[in-house]
């Protein structure tokens, strides 16, 4: 490997280091006809280009929350990427499922929203704004409130003054909404 590599992390399928090229990045191991590993992941997904830090988290923690990603009319939406033990990488709208009435908790431009909220008779109207008090919420605390009902950390949040507070986030009583608690 030359000085100019940079490595950008871990390779979740051998252990080698994963390392930026002209068209996205690969593993060490990847390397002619005969390597030892298949991981490569491209530079643009979704008609989006990728950041190093952002394929270092990756790389990492196995799925991340990005905005910015394209169809082919150029209409674009939120996903989370999922890296397969394999290091192929899929894309997930789904996070959690709703604990008002188990439907599908899905990512979207503003909000994490209940996938039954067009159901005839008794549409769910469940959500999680990504934005709570100038909190962007993670997948994890998404996940957290979803399962538990409550994060397990508090988060750090702003009041309408300005000033700083910290709180955990949960479910209200009627589990309509996140509170802070």
């Amino acid at each position: 490997m030359d000085t100019e590599t940079k490595i950008i992390g871990r390779c979740p399928v051998c252990g080698g280091n994963v390392v930026k090229t002209c068209k996205g990045y690969r593993c060490e191991n990847n390397t002619g006809e005969d390597g030892k590993c298949g991981l490569f992941i491209n530079g643009v997904i979704g008609n989006r280009k990728m950041a190093d830090a952002e394929v270092a988290e990756l790389l990492e923690k196995r799925s991340i929350l990005l905005d910015g990603f394209a169809t082919k009319e150029w209409k674009t939406f939120p996903t989370v990427l999922v890296m397969a033990a394999d290091g192929s990488i899929n894309m997930e709208s789904v996070v959690a499922h709703c604990p008002r009435c188990g439907g599908e908790i899905r990512v979207g431009a503003k909000a994490f929203n209940c996938s039954n909220y067009r159901q005839e008779g008794s549409p769910c109207d469940f959500v999680i704004w990504r934005n709570i008090a100038g909190h962007l919420m993670t997948l994890d605390e998404v996940r957290e409130i979803c399962a538990d009902g409550v994060t397990s950390h508090e988060v750090e949040m702003f009041g309408e003054n300005g000033s700083v507070y910290r709180r955990k986030l949960g479910l209200s009583p009627d589990k309509l909404k996140v509170i802070k608690v």
